[in-house]
């Protein structure tokens, strides 16, 4: 396996806010095919403390298999993914059907055959060629064959309070926010903030995993790629931890800096988590927010910021490049299914409406979706289609301009950067992101409490402690 997650380059639609995807015409809720005879285990199935609204809408979906395919079984089999549990159930032969692993792990199950092939079954609902070749880079393997299909996911970019923007003048002739580009004014312009309205210019998360997550982005713009990744496979096939590489290092370098050279961080960032992140920004305590298109409404209808005061922006480029951070989940299956089951599955994701078709049921769902978010005070703008159908694209596009209550001047940038190619999007780190993460909190922790902390022993005492962590999970050692 000595195949990275590749830098997923152009519009990989991560963002994919994949609400349901048309293309053609559904077919009828009558009798659809027969003679199909399958059972499926469906752990995306809600768990019993889901909501009742939630279970009665899966209930739906069953009822519906169940007249166009009446020989087809759906077992609710509620699965909770995680790579090490999920490992011996697949090599055991008791894997789901369908599973919802993190986009995290898709290139790595694929490798170790720990997935089924859908190709013939995509190409049997004649839906193959509508497939973005963004999620073939991440859901195939290097011929192309097709093991899972998106769910939902993101783009990292950043959030603005435009508000602070203003008060500290960093706005043009016609009120837009003139915002960094790089990662270097985004620290010069925190610092005009700071001083011109006495809030943090940047509010960071540094608690738990988060400030590892997103300091992974920062790193990749400084060159954090390739042969310099964060981590790696050697020609054995070995997982490598690299947190002492020179990129790595200038990166922690900068994060320090953020801190005690331009004095732009939240007071509380160790203990800041994920949904504080958001509250700083949405009452006016911080200028700036990495954070992502698909948590607009966090600031806004949540915490109170009025849409007009809000903006998306790229995430902020290195001297290395400009990379973005494209997460979500996915669905994929067990590696045991047979081709009929296959068919059987694709058929269940169109009834939930996760493959490009098109019916009455489907628009009036996202007509609701779209007119809550406005009714509700978060900012309705476009979602970067999954799949490359223009009648969908073109009719959600219909929905999202009528139900508009944004000047979408405040976020063209954003969405130029993927659907022009100027943003690299990349997948996050590829084994055992989570506790990277946990490592590399640990020393940015370390770095913004402690001036004079030294950045590559932090980082080479991470190090040793995530190949520990690796050798003992992955490596065979």
């Amino acid at each position: 396996m000595n195949r990275i997650i590749r830098n997923v380059s152009l519009i990989l639609a991560l963002c994919l806010l994949f609400a349901a995807a048309p293309s053609a015409r559904a077919e009828s809720s009558g009798v659809i095919d027969a003679d199909l005879t399958c059972t499926l285990t469906l752990g995306n199935w809600p768990p019993d403390t889901a909501a009742e609204a939630e279970k009665a809408l899966f209930e739906g979906y069953r009822a519906t298999m169940a007249k166009q395919y009446p020989n087809v079984t759906l077992v609710p089999d509620y699965y909770s993914y995680s790579l090490s549990n999920y490992v011996p159930m697949a090599k055991g032969g008791t894997a789901p059907s369908i599973f919802q692993p993190p986009f995290t792990d898709p290139q790595l199950l694929i490798s170790q055959h720990l997935v089924g092939d859908v190709t013939d079954a995509l190409e049997q609902f004649g839906v193959l060629d509508k497939f973005s070749p963004s999620y073939v880079e991440m859901l195939a393997d290097e011929n192309g064959r097709i093991y899972g299909l998106p769910r939902d996911g993101y783009v990292l970019g950043m959030h603005l309070n435009l508000q602070l923007f203003r008060e500290a003048g960093l706005v043009d002739e016609e009120g837009l926010p003139i915002y960094p580009k790089t990662l270097q004014e985004m620290a010069e312009y925190g610092q005009i903030i700071k001083e011109k309205t006495g809030k943090a210019g940047l509010v960071f998360p540094a608690s738990e995993t988060y400030g590892g997550w997103l300091f992974t982005n920062i790193a990749w713009n400084f060159g954090c790629v390739g042969e310099s990744a964060l981590e790696y496979q050697d020609e054995d096939g070995r997982w490598v931890c690299n947190f002492t590489s020179p990129e790595c290092i200038a990166a922690m370098e900068f994060m320090r800096d953020l801190k005690w050279k331009y004095d732009i961080l939240n007071v509380d960032a160790t203990t800041t988590d994920w949904a504080s992140a958001h509250t700083l920004l949405g009452t006016g305590e911080a200028a700036m927010n990495f954070a992502a298109d698909d948590s607009v409404d966090q600031p806004t209808s949540n915490k109170g910021l009025p849409v007009e005061d809000f903006a998306l922006i790229p995430f902020p480029a290195g001297d290395a490049g400009r990379y973005a951070l494209a997460g979500g989940t996915c669905y994929m299956f067990a590696p045991n299914i047979t081709a009929d089951q296959g068919v059987a599955l694709m058929a269940y994701l169109k009834i939930i409406g996760k493959l490009p078709f098109l019916d009455d049921e489907i628009v009036a769902g996202m007509r609701a979706d779209y007119a809550a978010k406005r009714d509700r005070g978060a900012p309705v703008i476009p979602a970067i289609s999954a799949w490359t159908d223009a009648e969908y694209n073109a009719a959600k596009q219909a929905i999202v301009d009528e139900y508009s209550n944004v000047d979408m001047r405040l976020y063209a940038d954003f969405f130029d950067s993927i659907s022009e190619g100027t943003i690299s999007l990349k997948s996050e780190e590829p084994v055992f992101a989570q506790q990277l993460y946990r490592e590399l909190t640990a020393v940015i922790q370390r770095m913004i409490t402690r001036e004079g902390a030294d950045v590559v022993k932090a980082l080479r005492n991470a190090e040793e402690s995530f190949q520990e962590y690796l050798d003992d999970e992955i490596n065979d050692t």
